[in-house]
């Protein structure tokens, strides 16, 4: 009963989600899809920086969440590197002071951490959403993964029998990592049918390369919350936290965007 009900959370907020993502991507005004994607930064850098605090280290939260917002922002000016340079030069500036300097190393480099892990990766769905036939790429990259996902969770509870990393995360098996792969790559071979100018054999690479990012990306935020003591980032009932939610998409969306303005026309 409880796996029911479990399972009928994860369903009806899966559908919140996906419902929201929809309208965002393709019928929304651009700066609606933009608050959209701070609202998941925002929360996603506070699910990161509690997990972090849950090991007693000292971050900077506010001037963490202040660039935090700046990332998605280039999309009207150039810059995230000034964003990112001008917040190492803040948080430096911050640890001057000789109540923090025993904890500036630190404190420092987890603020950064988060600043990259979080909020810059997955800033790059707007660059990806700005760019041409954007907003089908912004599908595609969240539709090939989060189907991944889905089939890795639901072969993995139906036939996981040998787990994947126990020590990482005691509950993904090889058997649901086999089926996210080969859906993550059938459904990106698929893909060709709404972007027909992508050659085929392109969607074969970036399947094969998205299917183990992913859930690289996975194991990596699972890695974090099991140093922190924690199962969920999050109270999402069904799905944990936003950083749950996403983070299989932190590893892939900067390289989806460089192939776009980079590899495509090769």
């Amino acid at each position: 009963m409880i796996e029911a009900k479990q399972l009928l959370k994860r369903l009806g907020w899966s559908t919140v989600f996906i419902s929201v993502s929809i309208y965002a991507i393709f019928f929304a005004p651009f700066f609606i899809f933009l608050a959209m994607v701070e609202v998941f930064i925002v929360i996603g850098l506070l699910e990161y920086f509690n997990l972090a605090q849950k090991k007693g280290f000292f971050i900077n939260r506010y001037l963490g969440l202040m660039f935090g917002v700046l990332l998605p922002l280039p999309h009207y000016f150039p810059g995230d590197a000034i964003v990112l340079t001008v917040a190492l030069l803040c948080l430096f500036i911050f640890n001057f002071h000789r109540a923090f300097k025993g904890n500036a190393i630190l404190s420092t480099a987890l603020t950064l951490f988060g600043l990259i892990y979080v909020a810059w990766f997955f800033s790059f769905l707007t660059k990806i959403r700005a760019l041409e036939n954007g907003a089908l790429w912004v599908f595609y990259i969240i539709f090939i993964i989060k189907a991944g996902d889905a089939a890795a969770y639901f072969a993995g509870k139906q036939f996981g029998k040998n787990k994947l990393i126990a020590h990482v995360s005691p509950n993904k098996s090889v058997e649901g990592a086999v089926a996210g792969f080969l859906v993550t790559v059938i459904l990106s071979l698929l893909s060709k049918f709404y972007l027909p100018n992508t050659r085929l054999l392109h969607f074969a690479v970036l399947g094969v390369v998205f299917g183990l990012l992913s859930q690289l990306g996975d194991l990596a935020e699972s890695l974090l919350k099991r140093d922190a003591g924690v199962k969920d980032s999050g109270v999402i009932p069904g799905l944990g936290g936003v950083l749950d939610i996403i983070d299989s998409l932190l590893l892939t969306l900067p390289i989806l965007y460089y192939y776009l303005v980079v590899a495509q026309n090769l």
